[in-house]
């Protein structure tokens, strides 16, 4: 038998690993893409579920504030995200906090002035911007200076009652993928409507 008749005859053995190998590297790929499409389905569940739960947990966490009022001081936990829903392999880990709402810059900046390291007088710099009475009344005069003369006045009586009507919520929901955990978290800013409007009325509606 001539060459050319082997050649009719089949591949050779070179052939035949050569397409092995491209066969082997081609199902390769083909079943890593499907195995990262697997992973990014599976993740996308994840977080659809988790963004649910701390939906849920947040509501349970207001409704429970509604109840019972706002905490003195920080209150924290750690359980299973929605009351009679759980879903396994979930946690959620929640804060509610009180609020601390930064000083008022025209206060803070440069707390005592000039050589003599007196104390700002707020109300004389606000006067003076402003000018005298009779100027204000006729028109004249800055009236962006007795707008800052009565936010400096009134900010810092009005900061702690806002401050006792409102608290962060943070919620954190952890799941595990093989070994390594995931999270999301959520905040917002919880206000006692309710307290505000009992305050309110006890001030006779001022």
């Amino acid at each position: 038998m001539n060459r050319a008749d082997r050649r009719r005859g089949g591949f050779t053995l070179l052939e035949v690993m050569v397409a092995v190998a491209i066969l082997g590297i081609t199902l390769t790929a083909i079943f890593a893409s499907e195995s990262g499409a697997v992973r990014a389905s599976v993740r996308a569940q994840h977080y659809h579920v988790s963004t649910l739960l701390a939906r849920c947990k947040m509501g349970e966490i207001e409704e429970k504030l509604m109840r019972e009022g706002l905490p003195a001081i920080e209150a924290h936990g750690t359980d299973a995200c929605c009351e009679d829903a759980e879903i396994e392999g979930y946690e959620c880990r929640w804060t509610v906090r009180p609020v601390k709402l930064p000083a008022n810059a025209s206060q803070t900046q440069g707390g005592r002035a000039g050589s003599g390291g007196s104390e700002r007088n707020v109300a004389g710099e606000a006067a003076g911007r402003v000018g005298t009475a009779g100027d204000f009344l006729a028109g004249g005069g800055d009236r962006s200076g007795l707008e800052s003369m009565l936010i400096d006045i009134a900010v810092p009586v009005l900061m702690p009652a806002i401050e006792a009507q409102v608290r962060r919520i943070d919620v954190v929901v952890a799941w595990h993928e093989g070994e390594s955990e995931r999270t999301i978290d959520v905040s917002q800013f919880y206000v006692n409507e309710n307290q505000a409007n009992a305050e309110i009325q006890a001030n006779g509606g001022r």
